[in-house]
């Protein structure tokens, strides 16, 4: 073999040797990167499988979460039911009697009332209170901590049905509202001078709303009309009060004020006196006549401790009883109320006053006034207020039977004197109250202390 022929082998044998690993490497790599990318597909997918696998036991945790969480639905209630308003209060009270010439004395009461009112529509309402205390006692729901711990009364305070036509009418708001049954006073009062808070007259209301708007200085304007009954009797007609007020409303700017002119004429008032006979619970101080010829006044009258020997037997051994009233009673009441912002929202400042002047006593002792004023609320937690009134009641101003159970000794008529109020508001339905009643009879009679009551 020559030596062109001996190198081309040569160099066939090296493409061979060599040519041959190159390829097979290559091939290594991609079935390598193949497998590789196989693989990595794969844990995409199962990236993807446990992110969805997540997502799913966040929902079912989260929807458990709300099951757990959510409250069972109330029971759908009847439509009558959203047309019933629940109401009542309870107060529990220690009262100090502080008496010169006399031995002072401590008494505990409470007071509850509660009740429903009820409106089927937009002109029509009726409702219903009960209240404890003394079912003989027509200005006081307060009961005494007595007797043994015996049961206590529950009374009818409230039964009223009140009817306010508009829409029924034709008219865009009512403008009048007639109301029949037992009911609070419906008219306006400055204070309790004339009418205690706890009374419940008995018989018809009737106000028309001359003026009845929210902007400008006359808010408010109305005639308020009643036909209370005390007294029925076949034989001599019934004992009542007839009752006549204009009332309006006032602002300037955001100064308020409340006004009130009214007549009270009682007709056949002697019968609420002769009550007393029978009835210990009523409180008569204005002049009566008892049945042996004694006039007297001015004092918590019993009948059982007149008479020759204080037994309440007359000279030939009758039970001595009152007769009548001494006076007739009509009694013109004006009264008002200003309130005037100071700037801090809890403490407005009220100025307030009231008088009465019975047109149809027979003697002078037939006037009575309260002024008065208080700085700060009740309405809301953390409420703090003070106040101070200055009260004259002579004898026969007001019907003593309805009038103020709380001022003086024993309630009545024929006391002067202070009212001293403060209170606080400790919770939206809890509050504190402390009053002080520093009086004296304006008159001093027999059976009456002359020094401070």
């Amino acid at each position: 073999m020559g030596g062109k022929g001996l190198l081309t082998a040569i160099t066939a044998a090296l493409m061979l040797v060599v040519g041959t690993p190159v390829g097979a490497a290559e091939d290594d790599v991609r079935t390598r990167l193949q497998d590789l990318e196989k693989k990595l597909q794969g844990y995409e997918q199962l990236k993807e499988e446990v992110e969805r696998l997540k997502a799913q036991v966040r929902a079912e945790e989260g929807a458990a979460k709300q099951r757990a969480e959510a409250k069972p639905a109330a029971p759908a209630l009847p439509d009558w039911v959203s047309k019933i308003t629940p109401f009542g209060d309870i107060r529990v009270r220690n009262e100090t009697f502080l008496r010169s010439g006399d031995r002072d004395r401590l008494r505990q009461r409470f007071r509850l009332r509660f009740g429903l009112k009820v409106k089927p529509n937009d002109e029509i309402d009726f409702g219903l209170k009960l209240a404890s205390g003394n079912a003989s006692d027509p200005i006081s729901n307060n009961q005494t901590f007595t007797d043994d711990s015996t049961f206590k009364n529950i009374n009818i305070a409230n039964a009223y049905l009140k009817l306010a036509p508009s829409k029924s009418l034709g008219l865009e708001r009512a403008w009048f509202t007639v109301m029949g049954g037992k009911f609070d006073v419906p008219m306006y009062t400055a204070t309790r001078l004339v009418l205690d808070g706890d009374l419940t007259p008995e018989g018809f209301f009737e106000s028309f709303q001359l003026v009845d708007r929210k902007g400008g200085v006359l808010r408010g304007l109305a005639l308020n009309l009643g036909q209370w009954i005390f007294q029925e009797n076949s034989s001599t007609g019934e004992g009542a009060i007839y009752g006549f007020q204009g009332a309006t409303r006032l602002a300037f700017g955001d100064v308020a004020v409340n006004l009130g002119v009214g007549d009270y004429l009682y007709v056949k008032e002697s019968s609420i006196a002769v009550a007393r006979n029978r009835n210990t619970a009523l409180s008569i101080t204005n002049t009566v006549t008892l049945s042996d010829g004694t006039v007297v006044g001015g004092r918590p009258i019993d009948p059982t401790k007149f008479g020759l020997n204080k037994d309440g037997k007359d000279a030939e051994g009758n039970p001595i009883t009152i007769k009548r009233l001494n006076n007739q009673f009509n009694d013109l009441n004006v009264g008002g109320d200003l309130t005037i912002p100071t700037g801090m929202k809890a403490f407005p400042v009220k100025l307030f006053g009231d008088y009465v002047n019975n047109t149809e006593a027979s003697g002078s002792d037939d006037q009575g006034f309260q002024v008065g004023a208080m700085i700060g609320s009740s309405k809301e937690p953390g409420d703090v207020f003070f106040s101070y009134a200055y009260q004259r009641l002579e004898t026969d101003a007001v019907v003593s039977a309805f009038g103020d159970s709380d001022f003086g000794r024993d309630g009545g008529t024929n006391t002067e004197g202070h009212i001293l109020q403060t209170g606080y508001t400790l919770t939206k339905n809890l509050s504190f109250l402390s009053t002080a009643w520093i009086t004296e009879p304006v008159d001093d009679v027999a059976g009456r202390n002359s020094n401070t009551d």
